[in-house]
C-alpha cells in the first residue's frame, strides 16, 4: 500500500536521526554529512503531508487512473527511505559497539558509508520536492479528489445491489435450507422484536437470499409494513431515517412536510410514531459498522408484535448484533450445487445441460470460482454469449486470473470483493496483501503469520500489549471481516489457522502487483527487478529462473520458499545479492548447511529453517544484530554457537530435535544446548526447548519477559532452582516441563509466583502425589485452561485435586501413564471441560457420573487396549459432539454394537470407531 509504505518509512525516520554519537562523529566531516539530520527532517515533514493527503482521499485512489503514476513514485520514494534508514541504523549500531581503537581504524570506512547514505537522502529529498511540484501542477485534479464527497467504489456497489432487486428463480441454488431457516425465523410465534443476521464475505449471495425471502413475505403480507435499506460503508443516518419513514408509513399524508430539512431528533420521533403498534420487517443490507445499527436501534420500536430486522454484513462484529440463535453464516456452494448454478446460467438455451465436449473445461472453470455464487453467475454470463466454442472456453480457463482482472463481464465480481479490501482498516491492508503471496489453499498458522507481520513492520505498539498480542488481534479482525476463512480453533477456543478463498486471493494478488507490494506465482524473468519487494517461490522452475538471472533483485526484503524448493546455491545468491533481506523463510527445504557469510544480511529479522537438515550455524550469525525470530525446530542442530548471545533483539527462539516421532520415549523431543549468553537476551518471549542443566535452570531467572517456555531433561534435584526462576516470570502463558527419569518425580514446591498468567501446562513424567494441592495451583489454578499429562505413572489418583484446583480446564489430556485401572469422573467435576483425551493407558473402566463434565464436546479414547467396556454414563453427557475411539479392544466394539450405542448417542454429530 502506498499509504502504508509511507507510514513505515515515517516510523523509521522519526526514530533514527536523533543519535548523538553520529553528530559527534560527523562534526569533522563534510557539510553534506553535517546536514544529514536536517535533510531527514525535511523528508519526514514532506512524507507526513503526503501521508495525510493519502488518508484524506481514501478509496478514491483506486478509481483515478491519473493518480496511479504519482502514487507509484510516492511508493518508490518511501521504499528507498526505508532501505536507507535500515542501512543507517545498522552502521550506527556498529559504530556504537566498536571500541575507540577500532573506531579510529574505521574512520575512513565510516565516512564513506555515511557519505553514501547522505547522498541517497539528498536524492530522495529532490524527488520528494518534484512530487510536491507535480501535485501543485495538477492541483485541479487533486482538489477535485478532495472535494468529491462520494466514492465511486460506493456508487458501483450501490448500483450492483440495485440490480439484485429483480431476483430470478435460477439464482437460488444450494440455499434451500438457508431459505427455510430464515423463513422460520420470521414466523410470528415469537412476538418480541428479533434481530437476524446473515453474514459472510462478498459474493456469497447474502443479499440474493434475503431478497428472495423478503419479497416472498411481502407478497404474503405477513407484516404491516416493509422497508429495504442499503446501508453501505459511507452511510448517512439522517438519509436512512428519511428513507425509512415514507416507506413504512401507511398514510403518506401524515409524513412531515419538512422531512428533508428537520433535525435528527425530529426524525427519530417521526419514525417511532410510524412504527408504533405495528409489526414490521426491515432489511438493513450491507452493514459495515455496528454504529449504523446502534444509531437506529432506539427508533425501531419493540411493541411485541413480532417485528423482525434482518442485517446482511461481511463483518462478524456486525453479525453479532443478532442473538447467536439468529445468526446465519453463509458458506461457499458445494461442487454439485456450484456446477448446477453454472449450468443454469450458462446453458439457458439448451435445457441447462452442459454439452459433453465442455464438461471437463466447465468443471475446471467452476472450481476456480471456489463456490462463490457471484463469480459463478458472472463467468456463466460471459461464457453464455460465446456459444459452445471449445477454443474460447479453453482460453478463458487458461487465462482465468487475467479475465478476473480485466474482463468487463466480471466487473460485478471485482467490485463486490474489491470494496472489502478498499474499506479494510489501514492497519490490516498490508497484513491481508501479505497473505495473498502464499500458494493457493495454503493453511496459515496464526503464530507463524503474526511473527512475519511483526518483522515486516506492519504491527505497531498499542498500550501495554506486546506486538504479538496486537498482531493476534489483527489476525482475528481479518477473519471477523470475512477476508480470511477460519479453518481451526485450538482446544481452548483460540484461532489456530485460516485460509484465503481462491477468488479473494486472485484479486488480492492483483492489488499486490499493482501496489508493488509482493509477487507470487510469477515468471521472475518478465518482472521489473527494481520493483520486487517481497517474493514467494513455490516451484523449482522459479528457483532455476532466479539462479539463471543471478537474483538481480536489489530491493528484495522478503523471500519465502514454499513446497521444499530452496537449495544451497539459491541461498548463497540471496545472501550475496539481496543485502536488505528482512525475512528469509526456508522451512522444509533440503538444506544441510548455511553459508558462512549469512552475517552479511545485516537487516535480517526472521530466519526460518524449520525441518531442514542443517547441523550447525556459522559464527558469523553474530552479525545479524536485527534478528528477532530464529526458527530451528526439528533441524539437526544440537548446540547453538556462543555468538548467538550477541543478538540482543531476539524475541523468539524455536530450537528442538524430534528424536522419536512415535512419542514412545520420555524424551521424544530433545532440547538444544544453549550458550550461557542466551540468558542475557532480555527481550526473549519464546524459548523452545532448553535442555536443563544446573546452570541453565538458574539462569532462566534472567528472562522475565518469557511467554512460552519449554524445559526438558529436568532432574528432581534441579526442580527447586527451576521453579524459583519461573516464579519471576509474570507473563508466562505456556510452560512445558519434561522429566529426566520416570523414577524421579518432579517437585513443584518452589513454584511460588506473586502472580501468574499461566494458561497452558504440559507435564511429561511423574510428580509428587500432593502436587495439585500446592499453593501455586490452589491460588492460580483457575487460570489454567489446558493441561496435558504424559508418562505420568503415579501411585495416587490426582483427579480429585486437579478437578478442585483447576476448575476452569477446557482441555485435559492424559497419555502414556496411569495411576489406576478405573477412572471415575464425579458429579461437579470439570464443569468447563470441552475436550478429554485418554490414550495409551492400561485403563479398563471409565465411569462418568451424572453432573460430571457437563460441557464436554469431544471425547478421544486412543489406543486403550485394555478398555473392554463402553464408558458408563456416556449417554448422560448431552453436550457431546464428537467421539473418536481408535485401536479399541474387540470386546469394546462388540459391546458398542450389542448395546446399540450409536442410537443411544443420536445427539453426537461425529462418531469414529
Amino acid at each position: 500500500m502506498a499509504e502504508a509504505a509511507v507510514v513505515l518509512a515515517l516510523g523509521k525516520l522519526v526514530t533514527s536521526f536523533g543519535v548523538s554519537s553520529l553528530r559527534t562523529f560527523i562534526e569533522k566531516e563534510a557539510t553534506l554529512l553535517q546536514d544529514l539530520p536536517h535533510i531527514a527532517k525535511h523528508i519526514e515533514r514532506e512524507l507526513d503531508m503526503i501521508h495525510h493527503f493519502l488518508r484524506q482521499v481514501g478509496t478514491k485512489i483506486y478509481n483515478n487512473k491519473v493518480l496511479e503514476g504519482w502514487i507509484v513514485r510516492v511508493r518508490k520514494v518511501a521504499y528507498c527511505v526505508e532501505d536507507i534508514i535500515d542501512e543507517y541504523c545498522y552502521n550506527i549500531t556498529l559504530l556504537q559497539d566498536e571500541g575507540r581503537f577500532k573506531r579510529v581504524i574505521h574512520t575512513t570506512f565510516c565516512a564513506n558509508v555515511f557519505h553514501h547514505i547522505a547522498v541517497g537522502l539528498k536524492d530522495i529529498e529532490e524527488e520528494i520536492k518534484h512530487l510536491s511540484q507535480l501535485k501543485r501542477d495538477y492541483r485541479e485534479m487533486f482538489n477535485e479528489l478532495l472535494d468529491n464527497t462520494s466514492d465511486s467504489a460506493d456508487i458501483h456497489l450501490l448500483s450492483s445491489n440495485g440490480s439484485i432487486h429483480s431476483i430470478k428463480e435460477d439464482d437460488i441454488v444450494g440455499m434451500k435450507e438457508d431459505m427455510e431457516l430464515l423463513d422460520k425465523w420470521l414466523d410470528p410465534k415469537e412476538l418480541t422484536r428479533i434481530v437476524i443476521s446473515v453474514w459472510g464475505f462478498g459474493g456469497l449471495g447474502k443479499t440474493t437470499l434475503v431478497r428472495k425471502v423478503y419479497d416472498w413475505e411481502k407478497g404474503l403480507k405477513s407484516f404491516d409494513c416493509y422497508s429495504w435499506i442499503t446501508v453501505s460503508h459511507n452511510y448517512n443516518i439522517d438519509a436512512i431515517l428519511r428513507q425509512l419513514i415514507p416507506e413504512l408509513s401507511e398514510d403518506q399524508s401524515k409524513i412531515p412536510p419538512d422531512l428533508g430539512t428537520v433535525h435528527r431528533g425530529k426524525l427519530n420521533e417521526a419514525l417511532k410514531e410510524v412504527l408504533s403498534n405495528k409489526k414490521y420487517l426491515i432489511v438493513l443490507d450491507d452493514v459495515w459498522d455496528t454504529r449504523a445499527f446502534n444509531e437506529l436501534s432506539d427508533s425501531l420500536m419493540d411493541d411485541n408484535k413480532g417485528s423482525r430486522i434482518i442485517i446482511t454484513t461481511r463483518n462478524n462484529d456486525v453479525a453479532s448484533l443478532a442473538q447467536e440463535l439468529y445468526k446465519m453464516k453463509l458458506n461457499p456452494l458445494g461442487n454439485d450445487d456450484a456446477f448446477e448454478l453454472f449450468q443454469r446460467r450458462c446453458f439457458q438455451k439448451s435445457n441447462t445441460k452442459c454439452p459433453s465436449h465442455l464438461q471437463e473445461l466447465s468443471r475446471q472453470i467452476v472450481n476456480k470460482c471456489g463456490g462463490l455464487p457471484l463469480a459463478i453467475n458472472a463467468i456463466g454470463n460471459v461464457l453464455a454469449v460465446q456459444g459452445a466454442k471449445e477454443i474460447v472456453w479453453r482460453r478463458i480457463n487458461n487465462q482465468f486470473k487475467c479475465e478476473l482482472e480485466d474482463n468487463p463481464g466480471l466487473d460485478e465480481v471485482r467490485s463486490a470483493l474489491s470494496i472489502s479490501f478498499m474499506y479494510l482498516p489501514r492497519h490490516l491492508k498490508n497484513c491481508f496483501l501479505y497473505c495473498s503471496m502464499f500458494p493457493q489453499d495454503y493453511i496459515f498458522n496464526r503464530e507463524l503469520l503474526i511473527k512475519l507481520w511483526i518483522v515486516e513492520g506492519f504491527v505497531t505498539q498499542r498500550g501495554n500489549s506486546t506486538l504479538e498480542e496486537v498482531a493476534d488481534g489483527y489476525f482475528i479482525e481479518l477473519i471477523q471481516q470475512s477476508m480470511m476463512q477460519l479453518v481451526e480453533n485450538d482446544e481452548i477456543g483460540r484461532v489456530v489457522s485460516c485460509r484465503m478463498h481462491d477468488i479473494v486471493r486472485e484479486l488480492a494478488l492483483s492489488f499486490s502487483r499493482k501496489e508493488r507490494f509482493g509477487l507470487a506465482d510469477i515468471n521472475i524473468e518478465t518482472e521489473n527487478k527494481d520493483d520486487v519487494r517481497r517474493l514467494l517461490v513455490s516451484n523449482h522452475e522459479q528457483v532455476n529462473q532466479l539462479i539463471r538471472s543471478s537474483i538481480d533483485l536489489p530491493h528484495l526484503r522478503t523471500f519465502i520458499a514454499a513446497n521444499k524448493v530452496a537449495n544451497y546455491q539459491l541461498l548463497c545468491l540471496l545472501i550475496s545479492r539481496c543485502k536488505y533481506l528482512a525475512v528469509l523463510e526456508l522451512r522444509d527445504s533440503p538444506l544441510d548447511r548455511i553459508p558462512e557469510n549469512i552475517g552479511d544480511l545485516f537487516n535480517l529479522r526472521y530466519f526460518g529453517l524449520r525441518r531442514t537438515h542443517v547441523k550447525s550455524l556459522p559464527r558469523s550469525i553474530k552479525k545479524l544484530s536485527n534478528l528477532e525470530t530464529l526458527d530451528l525446530k526439528s533441524t539437526k542442530i544440537e548446540t547453538l554457537p556462543k555468538e548467538i548471545a550477541k543478538l540482543k533483539k531476539l524475541r523468539h527462539i524455536f530450537a528442538e530435535k524430534l528424536d522419536d516421532p512415535e512419542e514412545k520415549q520420555l524424551r521424544y523431543f530433545r532440547g538444544v544446548k544453549f550458550p550461557d549468553g542466551v540468558f542475557n537476551l532480555v527481550q526473549l518471549q519464546t524459548l523452545k526447548t532448553v535442555e536443563a542443566t544446573k546452570k541453565s535452570v538458574k539462569l532462566l531467572k534472567s528472562l522475565p519477559e518469557l511467554r512460552l517456555l519449554c524445559v526438558e531433561n529436568v532432574r528432581r534435584a534441579d526442580c527447586a532452582t527451576l521453579f524459583s526462576s519461573l516464579s519471576n516470570m509474570n507473563h508466562l502463558y505456556s510452560f512445558l516441563i519434561s522429566a529426566n527419569d520416570l523414577n524421579e518425580p518432579l517437585d513443584f514446591d518452589a513454584f511460588n509466583p506473586k502472580c501468574t498468567k499461566l494458561e497452558k501446562l504440559f507435564i511429561r513424567g511423574c510428580w509428587d502425589n500432593e502436587t495439585f494441592w500446592k499453593p501455586v495451583f490452589r491460588d492460580y489454578g483457575a487460570n489454567i485452561k489446558y493441561l496435558t499429562l504424559t508418562f505420568c505413572k503415579n501411585d495416587a489418583d490426582p483427579l480429585p485435586s486437579i478437578s478442585s484446583s483447576l476448575p476452569n480446564l477446557i482441555f485435559f489430556s492424559i497419555r502414556r501413564g496411569c495411576w489406576a485401572e478405573d477412572i471415575t469422573l464425579h458429579e461437579g467435576w470439570f464443569p468447563h471441560l470441552k475436550t478429554l483425551c485418554l490414550g495409551n493407558m492400561g485403563l479398563r473402566r471409565l465411569c462418568i457420573e451424572e453432573g460430571a463434565v457437563i460441557r464436554l464436546e469431544v471425547l478421544l479414547l486412543i489406543s486403550l487396549a485394555s478398555l473392554k467396556e463402553v464408558p458408563k454414563g456416556l449417554d448422560l453427557v448431552s453436550s457431546l459432539k464428537k467421539i473418536n475411539v481408535s485401536m479399541q479392544h474387540p470386546e469394546f466394539k462388540a459391546e458398542w454394537e450389542r448395546g446399540n450405542w450409536k442410537t443411544k448417542l443420536h445427539h453426537v454429530q461425529e462418531i469414529r470407531m
